[in-house]
C-alpha cells in the first residue's frame, strides 16, 4: 500500500514523495536503485547517461510514443473503413502479430506504469518500483538528489 508521507516544497516547484509502509532499504547495502521516468516530448529528460554511469537502472517512458505509433499505423490508410481495416490487417500480418503487440506494449508502457503507481501528473520520476516519486523534475540527477535528501531526513 502506498501513501503520501510528506510534501517537499522547493521554490517554484512542488514535489510529492510517496513511500511504502515498510522503510526504504539502505543503498549502501548493495540494493540496486531503480529509476523509472515518465515524461513526454514537451518535457524531455536529462541526466540519463550520468545515472546509468553510476550503475543505476533507468527505464524511460515517453507518453507521446503511443500517439506516434497510432499515427504511423494510420498513415496512408484509405478513407473507406473496410479498406482501411484490410490494409491494417495486411500490415500486421507482414510485421508479425508478436512484433505489433510488442510495439503497442512499449508505446503504452508509460500509461501502464503511471496507472500502476498512481501517478497523478508528469513528468514523474519513480524510484525503487513505486516506493517514491518526484514530480515536476526532468533532470534525473536533480530528481535523485531530491530523493536522496528526503531519504536522509526521513529514515
Amino acid at each position: 500500500m502506498t501513501s503520501i508521507k510528506s510534501m517537499i516544497i522547493v521554490p517554484g516547484l512542488t514535489v510529492s514523495v510517496m513511500t511504502a509502509v515498510m522503510p526504504l532499504p539502505v543503498w549502501a547495502d548493495g540494493h540496486a536503485i531503480v529509476v523509472e521516468a515518465i515524461h513526454s516530448d514537451a518535457f524531455p529528460l536529462t541526466g540519463i547517461d550520468a545515472l546509468a554511469g553510476q550503475g543505476i537502472e533507468i527505464k524511460t517512458y515517453n507518453l507521446d510514443d503511443g500517439k506516434r505509433l497510432t499515427a504511423n499505423l494510420a498513415a496512408g490508410l484509405p478513407p473507406n473503413q473496410e479498406q482501411a481495416k484490410a490494409t491494417l490487417e495486411r500490415r500486421f500480418k507482414e510485421q508479425g502479430m508478436e512484433s505489433v503487440q510488442e510495439q503497442f506494449t512499449q508505446a503504452f508502457q508509460g500509461q501502464i506504469a503511471g496507472m500502476q503507481y498512481g501517478i497523478s501528473r508528469y513528468p514523474a520520476i519513480v524510484f525503487d518500483r513505486g516506493k517514491a516519486v518526484v514530480y515536476g523534475v526532468t533532470d534525473l540527477n536533480r530528481a535523485l538528489a531530491i530523493y536522496r535528501e528526503w531519504h536522509r531526513n526521513n529514515p
